[in-house]
């Protein structure tokens, strides 16, 4: 029983990841095409790097390239082959993240680049979007899966085994922080070429494995996400032919938390997304240091990436640095599982 249990998990890993990986590769050139049919293109600021003024013109939302295969995938996947023996409801959660904010982010986007209107979603608007799909999310959890919101502690055990605690009402508040502090890391890491995507390919590889170790039903969705990206990186890495957009990188953000909470290791997030934190943190700390001394700046350029490549670092030594830097923080999310 065990074996055959553990191939289904394996098969649900493979399946899901080599589709999801083939469907990106046939979907990059269409949506590229489609992207540059309607003129979304990529607006590089006039205060980033000098290099990039060149990606000026490159299309962006396209997220759709990884987004769509892992939607996809993931629901054939459980609604069809995978149903008799995958965790429907909470591969389901995972994708009501993912679909969520990847939403969002096309709201954003399709304003910003297609309408040419203003900087996209307002800050209101997007706060109340990000909660309302929040908020659902935790209503499924805990009406619809056996995980809820309870939180594995990292490096802790109890008397029984891994120390998983609840929170009562202060769950939900921490919820929103983590989510906007994932949702905004991995918003802030997508600007390089081939940075965001790579990070999180190795992201969704752990994640992949966390589950096969401990939830093996909730394989599919991590693994279909990490096919994806690493087809969607064929068009993306340096020089990219082009962009996430907030499609892709608001879609990211939700993928991790709801993955994470499905997995019950949302305070493990700060190891094996050490790069969403230190770009969410090296922006806080610019934009704190810069007003209290009227100036001043602790980098030469945030988020934190910026300030590499000004001090003269390559495009893809950076991915290369910092992809390098987030599996050291999945090893170490490994050795929180003690």
């Amino acid at each position: 029983m065990f074996q055959y249990y553990q191939w289904n998990v394996i098969i649900g890993i493979m399946i899901p990841f080599f589709a999801a990986f083939a469907a990106a590769m046939v979907l990059g050139p269409f949506v590229i095409r489609m992207l540059k049919r309607e003129k979304a293109a990529q607006t590089e600021r006039e205060e980033g790097p000098e290099s990039h003024k060149k990606k000026g013109g490159t299309p962006t939302m396209g997220g759709f390239i990884f987004l769509i295969p892992t939607l996809v995938i993931t629901f054939a996947w459980m609604f069809g082959f995978g149903k008799s023996f995958g965790d429907l409801e909470e591969n389901v959660a995972i994708l009501i993240m993912t679909a969520g904010f990847g939403l969002i982010g096309f709201l954003d986007d399709y304003i910003k680049v297609i309408k040419h209107r203003n900087l996209g979603l307002t800050v209101v608007q997007k706060l109340l979007l990000q909660f309302a799909v929040t908020a659902f999310f935790a209503f499924y959890m805990e009406r619809f899966t056996d995980a809820g919101l309870a939180m594995r502690i990292p490096f802790m055990r109890g008397a029984e085994g891994p120390l998983i605690v609840e929170l009562g009402w202060l769950q939900y508040p921490l919820l929103f922080i983590v989510t906007l502090g994932t949702v905004n890391g991995t918003n802030f890491t997508d600007g390089v070429d081939g940075l965001c995507g790579q990070v999180t390919a190795v992201v969704a590889a752990f994640l992949t494995v966390a589950a096969f170790l401990f939830r093996g039903g909730v394989t599919p969705a991590p693994a279909a996400m990490c096919g994806a990206l690493l087809g969607y990186l064929f068009y993306n890495v340096y020089p990219g032919r082009v962009m996430m957009g907030d499609t892709g990188s608001l879609a990211i953000g939700g993928f991790i938390v709801g993955a994470a909470y499905v997995l019950r290791i949302p305070l493990f997030i700060p190891l094996f997304g050490i790069i969403y934190l230190v770009e969410v943190l090296s922006v806080v700390l610019q934009v704190g240091y810069f007003k209290l001394t009227h100036g001043k700046r602790i980098f030469r350029m945030a988020p934190i990436h910026h300030h590499y490549e000004l001090g003269g670092w390559s495009e893809t030594r950076v991915v290369y640095m910092f992809t390098l830097v987030t599996i050291f923080g999945c090893i170490a999310a490994f050795g929180g599982f003690r």
